[in-house]
């Protein structure tokens, strides 16, 4: 990766409408070669979608809650089964596997503090070889980016 793949990284990052000429402009290529780069970045992986980012608040979900799961037990069997399990719940938003007292951090989003604990009771709890679950709800959001400093 050169100093141009990363210009087109950048400017795709910050202006995703950008037209293929506009986006060689932006990154001082012609058309052609970047458009080359773009797709050979795709194909490599470093591109892996493109799509519209949704505010969540103003679509309802006010908690955000990050949830600390510890599991009963930490077989290879267990592990797989709670991470296809988890895909499955669309409140789960993120989810990562962790080191320190947890195994995993999950990030729901809720419309209120009571669809939260339906979550918990309906979702979460059932999720094969849950152990414990400990949450903190995020009071303010100060920065949220899906951006990578490229």
């Amino acid at each position: 990766m050169d100093d141009a793949d990363k210009r087109i990284l950048r400017a795709i990052q910050e202006q995703p409408e950008l037209t293929m000429r506009e986006l060689g402009e932006v990154t001082g290529l012609s058309h052609t070669p970047c458009w080359r780069r773009l797709k050979r970045l795709r194909e490599e992986g470093y591109i892996t979608d493109k799509r519209y980012v949704l505010d969540a608040q103003k679509l309802g979900f006010d908690i955000v809650a990050f949830c600390l799961v510890k599991l009963q037990e930490h077989t290879q069997e267990s592990l797989e089964e709670f991470e296809a399990a988890i895909e499955f719940l669309p409140e789960v938003v993120e989810c990562y596997s962790a080191t320190g007292d947890q195994d995993y951090i999950l990030k729901v989003l809720a419309l209120s503090v009571r669809d939260y604990e339906e979550t918990i009771k309906q979702s979460l709890l059932k999720l094969p070889h849950i152990g414990s679950i400990r949450t903190s709800l995020a009071l303010n959001e100060i920065k949220n980016t899906p951006d990578v400093p490229v």
